[in-house]
């Protein structure tokens, strides 16, 4: 089998657990390094006896978690507050409501499709992950992601679902596959500011939602789990300023009074292929001094907090 000969669908469970069979045409989804993890608990038979020989184990709750990552980008027509991208779906699996609006009767290309935190009405997708001719379906996939924005890079998400567990079949690779076109926007004049502080030299900025995956054990289940919910979250990130004075921007007393301040960054500058990320209570958990190329930096994680619930964060496609 051949790595780079890989192809991953993913569409989102009217059901939960019941496969809602996505197609190679509406639903394929470009990734980097995908990873197939069957987890299984070893059940050892510690048994007394005469021999020091063990005896052979069995195989307890099963379950699969799939990780993988995409680019950060739109499918070109977000603009028209119509049409969700490919990775929507896989939004929505991270417990986050997908609104659409649709542009204005003027048209001007300012609809948008945005993504925010839900703690009602969760959602699930089934992935077909087909590597080279082994296929993996895993349904009942819920889960949680990281956005990583480095200066001048392709903005990524990196991606990590947890499923249940079927046995891999011989099935060749999936003909007709059709991909998004778009092209992924670079990560420059992205107006990166927090408080309103959009000079800042920044090299890199991550947003993760940091969600609980919490497992369902149940007796009846043949895999003796009944499925997965997210049952919490404590977003977070980072950034890596140039080192400033305080008269400049006093990091050092946001920290001290733990004072929420917002932060926005958006990649991209075509309507149809821009995407923004907002936070509107980001408080900073430390500040550690690094080194860039011999210019002192601050390396500085955060958490996330809601203003007025479910929006700790958004992305927005637009």
């Amino acid at each position: 089998m051949l790595v780079k000969r890989c192809v991953i669908l993913a569409k989102e469970e009217v059901t939960y657990g019941v496969d809602p069979v996505p197609t190679p045409a509406d639903n394929a989804i470009r990734v980097i390094n995908p990873v197939i993890n069957p987890t299984g608990e070893k059940l050892t038979r510690d048994h007394v006896k005469t021999s020091l020989s063990p005896l052979s184990p069995l195989m307890g709750k099963k379950y699969v978690e799939i990780t993988f990552t995409t680019e950060l980008r739109s499918n070109g027509l977000t603009q028209n507050g119509d049409t969700a991208p490919r990775v929507g779906d896989l939004f929505e699996a991270c417990a986050m409501l997908e609104t659409l609006t649709p542009e204005s009767s003027g048209g001007g290309n300012d609809g948008s499709v945005k993504y925010t935190p839900t703690s009602d009405n969760l959602k699930s997708v089934t992935i077909y992950a087909y590597f080279d001719g082994l296929l993996h379906k895993i349904t009942a996939c819920v889960g949680t992601w990281e956005i990583i924005m480095e200066a001048g890079q392709i903005a990524k998400v990196n991606w990590t679902f947890k499923g249940f567990y079927q046995a891999p079949t011989d099935t060749a690779l999936p003909s007709g596959v059709v991909y998004d076109s778009s092209v992924p926007p670079v990560v420059l004049n992205a107006g990166f500011k927090i408080n309103n502080v959009s000079t800042l030299v920044t090299q890199s900025v991550a947003a993760a939602l940091n969600n609980v995956i919490s497992q369902r054990d149940d007796v009846n289940a043949a895999s003796g789990i009944k499925g997965f919910l997210i049952t919490d979250r404590a977003g977070g990130g980072s950034f890596n300023p140039e080192a400033v004075l305080k008269a400049t921007y006093d990091f050092y007393d946001d920290w001290k009074e733990a004072t929420a301040r917002a932060l926005e960054i958006t990649i991209g500058s075509v309507a149809g292929n821009k995407i923004k990320i907002s936070a509107p209570k980001v408080t900073l958990d430390n500040i550690t001094p690094g080194d860039r190329e011999g210019i002192r930096v601050f390396d500085i994680p955060f958490s996330l907090a809601e203003s007025s619930g479910d929006d700790e964060i958004s992305v927005t496609f637009k």
